[in-house]
């Protein structure tokens, strides 16, 4: 399940966030924002990506703190350190490594922060547990989770999966979804995992496209090209066709309205 999940987000990579459409940069820039990140701290961010929270933290930190960014896809490792590096960043550093469990000294960080990337792990539970062992005394763990997705991103994606074979229409995440249902269930997690002076909100995000085709290159562009890559490529034009009359629904205005979850938890 890893090196498929390396995989899909490698063939992803050089995309990823990068087709004109405000997604993952406004949840990143708020996540990092709401954890309230000072000049000189020593920051985690697991599950990367091209860098949605790595660069706000970054500049929240300065050049006297320190972030460190890691990701299970080589792809994403490599097109994200560039960018570093061409920024001229040289308090940032991005690694190959695995969100489940970072192989990284305990104690280390005043900041874990992991954007849109717990839920897809196989063991969040102990994800969790490992971070909060990552986090100095009074350190703070910060992730997002979807809230809700936009009827008609849930309707589009529905429809697309009624191409799949009928054996691949289960998510391979079916049933971790419960933990981060609600505030209470992300609550209650956090409790669970160790957490102290637990804080759990939502924000609400709009993303804009062009047109439908924007649409398409935006879910091949992210985790919604698993889903496109498992319809046989027979039924992928028909897949394809059906989602349009779907999008379509919404008119001129093609604008997805996305609910994320922000959760915090602070270690005694």
């Amino acid at each position: 399940m890893k090196a498929d999940m390396a995989g899909l987000f490698d063939r992803s990579a050089a995309t990823y966030d990068r087709i004109g459409v405000e997604f993952f940069g406004p949840m990143g820039r708020e996540l990092v924002r709401r954890a309230g990140l000072r000049p000189g701290q020593s920051v985690l961010d697991v599950g990367c990506g091209r860098g949605a929270v790595l660069f706000p933290a970054a500049e929240a930190v300065g050049t006297t703190g320190s972030v460190i960014g890691i990701d299970l896809a080589p792809a994403m490792v490599e097109l994200t350190r560039a960018d570093a590096a061409a920024a001229g960043l040289g308090h940032v550093r991005v690694e190959v490594a695995d969100a489940q469990t970072p192989p990284l000294p305990e104690a280390t960080f005043d900041a874990v922060l992991a954007g849109l990337v717990v839920f897809l792990l196989p063991a969040p539970i102990d994800a969790l547990r490992g971070y909060r062992r990552l986090l100095r005394p009074g350190g703070r763990l910060g992730f997002t989770t979807f809230a809700a997705h936009d009827p008609l991103f849930t309707e589009t994606m529905r429809t697309l999966a009624q191409h799949l074979p009928e054996e691949q229409r289960q998510s391979p995440t079916a049933g971790q979804e419960d933990l981060f249902a609600t505030r209470k269930s992300t609550m209650t997690l956090l409790e669970t995992t160790g957490y102290q002076d637990i804080a759990v909100d939502e924000a609400t995000f709009r993303s804009r496209f062009r047109d439908v085709e924007h649409w398409m290159t935006w879910a091949w562009s992210h985790g919604a090209r698993g889903l496109l890559e498992r319809i046989p490529t027979d039924r992928l034009p028909a897949a394809l066709a059906d989602a349009t009359r779907v999008l379509k629904t919404a008119g001129e205005e093609l604008t997805l309205t996305t609910i994320v979850r922000f959760a915090f938890g602070v270690r005694a």
